[in-house]
């Protein structure tokens, strides 16, 4: 059976590894943070959202950066995955900093923040790389079971993003051996991080997407042209003048020679460090 392509522009400039391979399983393995916490709960997460799909190809997070001017592009996501109908799901992993001594509003300003901060910041690095993935899902893993009022605020909180950019979806877990990913001191100084935050984002820092602003079409040339008849519009008046012009800076109509500042068609790239080596001078007393 033949291999589908996928969409052109999806997943142009990444480098690809086939899901037949024998090292696709293992997610995690070329994150940029190699924190062997952070590992297993990209791995788990990236596993999550594959479950039940036919994975044809799939991309690291280090294949995914990309970088301008020497800074790295924010919001890249953890993997990135194509299906064989070719659908593109990036997934962003984040460890919720939460505690289960927190209050309700804590752990909803908590998890608020962390969700709108991957969001904005995913959006940065899908403009940058112009991908289109069908899905981008915000992964939060929790340390311990949340209320309902907090889960639901969430999730609303979701709703009204993706009125915005319908890309994005979100996903809370609970890992079953929360020690795997969460190390004994985790979110220890999350309030002293707060504190010392300039901002909190809102829901106004989120840019919205239509379909479509990448189109595939974008690169086709323009469906019109102006082209200007300039020596058919231009009055008899207006070419004297020129004559005249032309004449008063020295250049003789029936030159057979080129001049300088005139193209005459031979123009080379060494004609760019020209410097003028004439000059008009004019009689002002007439």
């Amino acid at each position: 059976m033949p291999v589908p392509s996928p969409r052109q522009g999806q997943c142009a400039g990444f480098r690809v590894k086939d899901a037949a391979s024998k090292d696709a399983g293992f997610w995690g393995c070329d994150s940029l943070n190699s924190d062997p916490f952070n590992l297993r709960a990209e791995e788990l997460a990236l596993q999550d959202c594959a479950f039940g799909v036919e994975v044809r190809r799939t991309w690291t997070e280090q294949e995914m950066v990309r970088s301008f001017g020497g800074q790295m592009s924010p919001g890249t996501p953890d993997g990135m995955f194509e299906s064989w109908d070719g659908e593109l799901t990036c997934v962003q992993v984040v460890r919720v900093p939460l505690t289960e001594e927190a209050d309700v509003q804590s752990m909803q300003d908590t998890l608020v923040q962390t969700v709108l901060t991957k969001v904005v910041k995913s959006q940065s690095w899908l403009r940058f790389t112009q991908a289109m993935p069908h899905d981008f899902v915000i992964f939060c893993w929790l340390p311990c079971s949340v209320p309902q009022a907090v889960s639901e605020y969430v999730e609303q909180l979701m709703e009204r993003v993706r009125k915005l950019d319908c890309r994005f979806s979100l996903r809370l877990r609970i890992p079953a051996e929360p020690s795997s990913i969460f190390p004994a001191l985790f979110a220890s100084n999350h309030e002293a991080r707060v504190k010392a935050r300039s901002r909190s984002l809102t829901e106004s820092d989120v840019s919205s997407f239509v379909e479509g602003d990448f189109s595939e079409d974008e690169d086709e040339g323009c469906s019109w042209d102006i082209t200007w008849g300039w020596d058919a519009d231009l009055p008899e008046s207006l070419e004297a003048a020129e004559q005249t012009t032309w004449e008063l800076a020295g250049f003789a109509s029936n030159s057979s020679t080129p001049q300088h500042g005139v193209d005459d068609g031979t123009a080379t790239d060494e004609d760019d460090d020209y410097e003028c080596e004439w000059n008009i001078t004019w009689d002002d007393k007439g």
